[in-house]
């Protein structure tokens, strides 16, 4: 990829696809200091291998830590840590692409601030759920809401049936739920077992089963394959190789159902690595390796069902 016009060097930024372009903005690491939060971004485009700026007029304010979707709309950016403050944050705005502009999200009903949540588009809603509400110390969250960049609006989600207030887990979209596996927090800074299933249609919560699901874990990717959810990798007290884990179970909902994914020819045990569905595979990539030592990995797989 071409580096001209590219963004600084960043960590804890987000990227979005936008049929054309990859959108990328914020994240830590501008400037000398590590710890220097990001307020930019650009936008790369394939055919050409050419960035552009991000326009910083309207822009939300520089973070790290928050989560980013695409939408009919726009781009949507929301919530994260400020960590020179070390000071979490509930607002947001929204990038038109075509106009080139941003403008503020709305507040009134919004989540509160948090960074570490879930975030998932449904086609008509951006549901945020979970995550923590500090940053020198974390603490759990176990509520969220739903945007609509339609009508500019939040909505809370049910609390009744909701998962253990937990952070760093993961949320899926079927096509008609959220599915929210693993995390930490759930009554202490401990690994989360189990999950849940939320219908927004019905504003309603029921539990992932937990027979056959894997161990308690963060750091783990989750992907949706059409028909199931994938979840492979992460870092777990009872996963041995040094709490890193390299096994994973894929979630029917139509059964509730786990079934364990097969572990020969897998990669090596690994948490915070990449994880996409191409369509008829599972790509796996980098990531943190276990045996008592954090190593960055350069290596990966594909798991093809």
């Amino acid at each position: 990829m071409s580096s001209l016009k590219a963004p600084a060097a960043r960590t804890l930024h987000t990227a979005v696809w936008t049929g054309q372009r990859m959108l990328v903005w914020g994240g830590v690491g501008c400037g000398e200091r590590p710890q220097l939060p990001c307020g930019d971004g650009a936008a790369y485009a394939p055919d050409t291998d050419t960035w552009s700026a991000l326009p910083s007029q309207g822009a939300p304010s520089a973070r790290g830590w928050h989560t980013a979707a695409w939408t009919e709309q726009g781009m949507l950016v929301w919530g994260g840590e400020e960590p020179q403050q070390a000071r979490v944050l509930g607002d947001g705005a929204r990038y038109d692409v075509e106009a080139g502009t941003w403008k503020s999200l709305s507040g009134t009903g919004a989540p509160v601030a948090r960074r570490y949540h879930s975030a998932v588009w449904t086609g008509q809603e951006w549901l945020v759920w979970g995550g923590s509400g500090g940053a020198s110390v974390d603490v759990a969250l176990g509520d969220g809401a739903a945007y609509s960049p339609a009508t500019d609006t939040w909505r809370p989600l049910a609390s009744e049936g909701a998962p253990e207030a937990r952070w760093a887990h993961t949320a899926v979209w079927t096509g008609t739920e959220m599915l929210v596996f693993g995390g930490l927090g759930c009554g202490g800074p401990r690994y989360c077992e189990g999950g849940a299933r939320y219908d927004p249609r019905r504003d309603a919560w029921s539990p992932l089963s937990t027979k056959g699901a894997p161990t308690p874990r963060t750091g783990h990717v989750a992907v949706w394959t059409g028909t199931r959810m994938w979840v492979w990798g992460g870092a777990s007290s009872k996963c041995g190789n040094g709490g890193a884990c390299a096994d994973g179970a894929a979630y029917d909902p139509a059964s509730d159902t786990w079934t364990p994914l097969r572990t020969q020819g897998a990669p090596s045990a690994r948490s915070g690595h990449a994880g996409v569905w191409t369509g008829q595979s599972l790509f796996i990539w980098g990531g943190l390796g276990g045996a008592g030592a954090e190593v960055a990995l350069s290596d990966g797989a594909l798991l093809v069902p």
